[in-house]
């Protein structure tokens, strides 16, 4: 249930604008309605004894309860894969505890999703009602608990998922000294938000307020957001409304008790179109495509429009795709594709098939995948074999150079968000087919477990005459070069905690001569799998063997804050002759080489970046040289086998340095 509590708003706000915490021993008052009713409640966490199950250095648990909401430096974080994530507040006395504040991120984003809050009362800890929450996404949060409690410690639980950093920026909790006669306010409870479709237009809210030490002398419904409807009963605990239409309309409760003071909470229904229409859900819906040829962009494919098309870019690799974010969830039952430049001209694609966006990864439609279609078949209706529902659909198109679509129209009607666990192809590494490059694709193992963590990316390039896919590509190659090849052993799997790309630079079909990575088409590369994969784009890693190494380092230098970190293999080139070699100072760099090959090349260029580039040391940590490597397996297959690194490499992240 959404919440608005209308005795905190204007300190919310104040908060999130960057105003301060109140003062030690202060008062904490609200200046909205029922301000007077809150003039006795003090923040009691605040400068009380902190500690933690587990602390990322420094920010130490005595940062969630210094008042300092404005410091990014001034939180509380435990790390990351930590399964105990508690911070306990000693309140060094008992009182009666009302109502919370949690400011949580990193530069007003990161919220904490899931949390549960405790009290102890000197008989154990216990839930306290109303605190917790799932499915959070404000970094600011001001909850009133459902009942008052009476505690002598506070705790907090992060429950995200293991991969994410929980960063606790303040913790406030306010209440009353026990045994105190000062007023404490109601706590109303709209009920839970509901959901109808038409053609029901009418629904009941069975709302309830408590008092801790009196009694409510009356309830208030108002309507808030929303078309407009017809309220019965508004001054009464149960309301009747009528009259609803589509679309979301938000009702608040306010209650009063005995002392004049006040309290508000929301709730809102939700209208659904009739189950049985059924409506084109692709009209006009933002659309967006691998490559566009000109002035024939994505957005004409969904326009409603047969004379005008998507035509994608001459491109060599097949696999060009268009999507088409449905803006909401819907299910989808078919497809109807206008194929070609006109109804009657011989330009059709041949090969293409339709994917759904699983929540994590896009996933072929059954019933969707065609063919050996003829050039002059210019329109094909696609019945899917079950509805799916999604988000965004895309069509992936298997012809070169070109592939044109005048109109995609996908029959559906509005359903339920999906929710649960994904399906991707995670533990395993598994062929992807690009535009840009084909390649090899491990997901974590752990990555369908929620549909909202969002992963670390390793893009790995190959060297010159390496390769990682079949010349076919059917399939990754049973011993691939780079990191590709750790990726084969199960218990290596096990441990990798990020997504991890291996482009294929071939030309198709072949993996002999050489293949030189371009910066340009990597790019884009990295756009698509920011697309394609829940990628948190704070935690990018770039590395690579060989000339692999080479052009990793070209990105660098090009725009070093691409990335957060990178770790170059056997590097073959002499970045210190590029002009702007000095970007890459504040980059953290891990530097892999083999004795045996030309070890003076990272060395020169970390010697370069700690004094030619400006006063003090780079990010760029002394290079690893074994004594026994060349420029060969035995240096870059033993760098990527070794824990250390990754345990380094997915720490860094570019808001660090920025």
């Amino acid at each position: 249930m959404r919440r608005i509590h209308t005795l905190s708003g204007v300190l919310l706000a104040c908060a999130l604008a960057g105003c301060g915490g109140p003062e030690t021993g202060m008062p904490h008052t609200a200046l909205g309605q029922g301000a007077e009713a809150l003039d006795a409640l003090i923040n009691v966490t605040l400068n009380k004894p902190a500690t933690a199950s587990v602390t990322q250095a420094p920010f130490q648990p005595a940062y969630a309860v210094d008042g300092n909401i404005t410091s990014d430096d001034s939180r509380w974080c435990p790390g990351i894969y930590n399964e105990s994530r508690l911070l306990d507040i000693d309140l060094q006395g008992t009182f009666d505890l009302v109502r919370m504040e949690l400011y949580t991120g990193f530069r007003d984003d990161r919220a904490i999703k899931s949390y549960e809050v405790f009290y102890d009362d000197g008989t154990g800890w216990k839930l306290i009602p109303g605190a917790s929450q799932t499915g959070n996404t404000s970094v600011a949060v001001s909850t009133t608990f459902t009942q008052t409690v009476t505690a002598k410690k506070v705790r907090f639980s992060c429950k995200d998922p293991l991969a994410d950093n929980c960063r606790v920026k303040e913790l406030w909790v306010f209440g009353t000294e026990h045994g105190s006669t000062a007023n404490i306010p109601p706590v109303a409870n709209a009920g839970p938000d509901q959901g109808l479709t038409l053609p029901t237009q009418a629904t009941t809210f069975s709302g309830s307020a408590t008092d801790a030490d009196g009694t409510i002398v009356s309830f208030a419904w108002t309507q808030v957001a929303g078309p407009a409807a017809t309220l019965s009963g508004a001054n009464t605990a149960t309301l009747s409304v009528s009259n609803l239409s589509l679309g979301t309309s938000t009702f608040r409760l306010t209650a009063t008790d005995d002392d004049g003071a006040t309290h508000s909470d929301d709730v809102s229904v939700t209208v659904a179109p009739a189950p049985d229409v059924l409506t084109n859900v692709a009209l006009g819906k933002p659309a967006s495509a691998s490559s566009s040829n000109g002035t024939l962009p994505a957005s004409f494919a969904v326009d409603g429009s047969l004379t005008t098309r998507w035509e994608s870019a001459y491109v060599y690799n097949t696999h060009s795709y268009l999507d088409v974010d449905l803006q909401g969830a819907y299910e989808v039952h078919d497809a109807k594709l206008h194929l070609s430049i006109s109804a009657t001209t011989a330009y059709a694609m041949t090969a293409f098939e339709l994917q759904a966006w699983d929540g994590g990864c896009w996933k072929t439609i059954p019933g969707t995948v065609v063919e050996g279609n003829s050039t002059s078949t210019t329109q094909r209706t696609l019945t899917f074999t079950t509805p799916v529902t999604t988000t965004k659909v895309r069509v992936v198109c298997k012809d070169k150079p070109y592939c044109r679509l005048r109109e995609l129209e996908l029959t559906g009607r509005p359903a339920l968000l999906p929710s649960g666990p994904t399906s991707c192809a995670a533990g395993e590494q598994t062929l992807v087919r690009n535009p840009r490059y084909d390649y090899a694709l491990f997901l974590p193992t752990a990555y369908n477990a929620d549909r909202t963590t969002r992963w670390p990316l390793i893009i790995a390039l190959h060297g010159l005459g390496g390769a990682t896919l079949t010349t076919d590509r059917t399939g990754v190659l049973s011993q691939p070069e780079g990191l590709a090849r750790q990726l084969t052993s199960a218990s290596f799997r096990a441990t990798m905690q990020a997504i991890v790309i291996s482009p294929n630079q071939r030309t198709p079909f072949t993996n002999e001569g050489t293949g030189w990575f371009q910066p340009a088409a990597l790019l884009a590369l990295l756009d698509d799998v920011k697309k394609d994969y829940r990628v948190d784009t704070d935690r990018i890693y770039f590395t690579g063997l060989s000339g692999g190494a080479n052009v990793s380092l070209e990105l660098a230098i090009a725009q070093p804050n691409l990335m957060a970190a990178m770790v170059p293999i056997a590097m073959t080139s002499t970045p210190t002759n590029d002009a702007n070699v000095c970007n890459l100072k504040p980059l953290p760099i891990w530097a892999f080489h083999g004795q045996l090959d030309t070890p003076a090349r990272p060395a020169n260029l970390k010697t370069w970046l700690d004094t030619k580039c400006g006063t003090g040391a780079s990010a760029m940590l002394p290079v690893t040289v074994y004594p026994n490597g060349g420029h060969n397996g035995a240096t870059w297959d033993t760098a990527y086998a070794t824990p250390a690194m990754y345990d380094w490499l997915l720490q860094q992240r570019i808001s660090d340095r920025l």
